[in-house]
């Protein structure tokens, strides 16, 4: 069961990426990130394949530092040229189920409105900032940079 109170369905669908990046599963992202039972599925695709291509965006110098190292799979990667690939790969999959995830809650809104049922913990901004900050977190983490950059101006 969601937080919503109502029953979860989870769907078994693969979500194809660019081959480099691991394979995401909506039923993996509804289990994990407990999505309220009211999205459509077709929404929580949308959710995921917008937040993988933005990921993907913000790590397009990664991608391109690991493949000239000789990385073809992060998922398959040789343990001596990236010693940590399962470590990679899951820190890959929370940056983009978190980031879908913010993308998707503030969305809730729109999909049902039944006063004596409101949970604002759906709705309420700062859930939505809370996971983008998950979802940079990781990004920055597989960037092999800190949770914060400090610059001297």
């Amino acid at each position: 069961m969601s937080f919503s109170g109502n029953p979860s369905r989870t769907v078994e669908q693969q979500i194809e990426n660019d081959g480099f990046w691991p394979v995401l599963s909506l039923a993996e992202f509804q289990k994990v990130y407990r999505l309220p039972g009211e999205y459509l599925v077709e929404t929580l695709v949308d959710g995921l394949i917008t937040a993988m291509v933005e990921v993907n965006t913000d790590l397009a110098k990664c991608k391109a530092k690991w493949q000239i190292a000789g990385v073809t799979s992060v998922k398959s990667a040789d343990p001596m040229v990236l010693p940590e690939r399962t470590f990679q790969a899951e820190t890959y999959k929370r940056a983009v189920y978190c980031r879908a995830k913010a993308n998707l809650l503030p969305q809730f809104a729109t999909i049902t409105r039944r006063e004596s049922a409101e949970n604002t913990g759906k709705e309420a901004p700062e859930r939505a900032e809370t996971f983008l900050a998950f979802s940079q977190a990781a990004v920055r983490s597989l960037q092999g940079r800190g949770r914060m950059t400090a610059a001297l101006l």
